[in-house]
């Protein structure tokens, strides 16, 4: 379409709009305003890129939180067989009981069960009892045999076996010892202070 062919009124019309047409280009688009535009994008491209590799970032982490938390569920049951091995409290009484149940299955008489103070270590505390049993060596043996079978670790010391001297023919030998067992020493909740027994 040619403007000449077009009536004197269609041209100015026409002319105005090309003359409206570039003075709004002009003013919208001068290269300054390209310019800073363009900055605009790259930085906001620049921003998207970030926020991307944050998701990635964010997805491997959400990934890895499954195994962390089974990580973290067997730990507990590990840290929980280990509270078996060492308590976090003495429990005399409870060892009580189990050392004259395993005396009684062995047959041998147990005279003296005697906890002594506690000994703080580094990250435990040690707990001696001093026992004394009559039997004969068989029992003994056996006795020993199944303290080294206990789930709680149970060292025993110091060790004299002596004839027994008492009434009772089939008790041949006497035995003291010192029995330790030991008790985690929690550095957190203040018990490095002193033992309680």
């Amino acid at each position: 379409m040619n403007l000449k062919s077009l009536p004197w009124w269609g041209q100015v019309t026409g002319a105005a709009i090309i003359a409206l047409f570039v003075w709004w280009f002009g003013s919208n688009f001068t290269p300054t305003e390209l310019k800073a535009k363009a900055e605009k994008v790259a930085s906001l491209e620049e921003t998207l890129e970030a926020k991307e590799a944050e998701i990635r970032r964010a997805r491997r982490a959400a990934a890895k939180l499954e195994e962390l938390e089974r990580e973290i569920s067997d730990l507990e049951l590990k840290l929980a067989d280990l509270k078996q091995i060492l308590p976090t409290q003495p429990e005399i009484g409870d060892l009580l009981k189990w050392i004259k149940s395993l005396a009684d299955q062995t047959n041998l008489d147990l005279r003296v069960f005697n906890p002594q103070s506690l000994t703080e270590q580094e990250f435990l505390r040690e707990q001696p009892i001093r026992m004394e049993v009559v039997g004969s060596y068989h029992q003994l043996g056996l006795f020993f045999d199944r303290i080294g079978k206990y789930a709680r670790i149970i060292n025993v010391e110091d060790v004299r076996v002596t004839p027994n001297r008492g009434s009772d023919r089939r008790a041949t030998i006497q035995a003291t010892f010192v029995a330790k067992t030991y008790i985690f020493r929690d550095l957190d909740d203040g018990s490095a202070s002193g033992g309680d027994a």
